[in-house]
């Protein structure tokens, strides 16, 4: 099983990413009741993108992406600024306040925008932004260093 990070990662990195993936799996109940995910994501912060595989109730893979890879569901793209005042909100939290959902943030397309190839790709961010909330909230108990 894997364990929370005590180290202090970067953002925006795979690695950082990755802790947070690995702080999920230790809290799998909670995935297990927000129910199954089949999407692949792209969260790009700033220039950097990184490609999150979501199956059955977790992150399954996370990897640097530089756009050439297919099979993509959808795209959230914001700049660092932005990515980092919503992790430093969590981190100061705990969790998302209303304003700082993932789900408003890309509602209001101001800051944080949604794309994909295709409609159906795009449904699934709404289907599953439940667990892409709790996925992103693990940054609570993530140290972290903005680069």
């Amino acid at each position: 099983m894997a364990t929370t990070t005590t180290e202090t990662l970067e953002f925006p990195s795979a690695k950082w990413f990755q802790a947070l993936a690995d702080a999920a799996d230790t809290d799998a109940e909670r995935y297990r009741q927000l129910g199954m995910v089949e999407c692949t994501l792209v969260l790009q912060v700033g220039d950097a993108a990184y490609r999150l595989t979501f199956e059955g109730f977790g992150c399954t893979g996370v990897s640097d992406w530089d756009g050439s890879e297919e099979g993509v569901d959808c795209h959230v793209s914001a700049s660092a600024e932005d990515w980092r005042e919503l992790i430093e909100h969590i981190q100061a939290r705990g969790r998302a306040d209303i304003h700082h959902t993932l789900n408003s943030l890309v509602l209001a397309g101001e800051r944080f925008h949604l794309t994909g190839d295709e409609q159906l790709g795009i449904d699934t961010f709404y289907r599953y932004n439940a667990t892409f909330q709790a996925f992103i909230e693990e940054a609570a108990k993530i140290p972290t260093r903005f680069g």
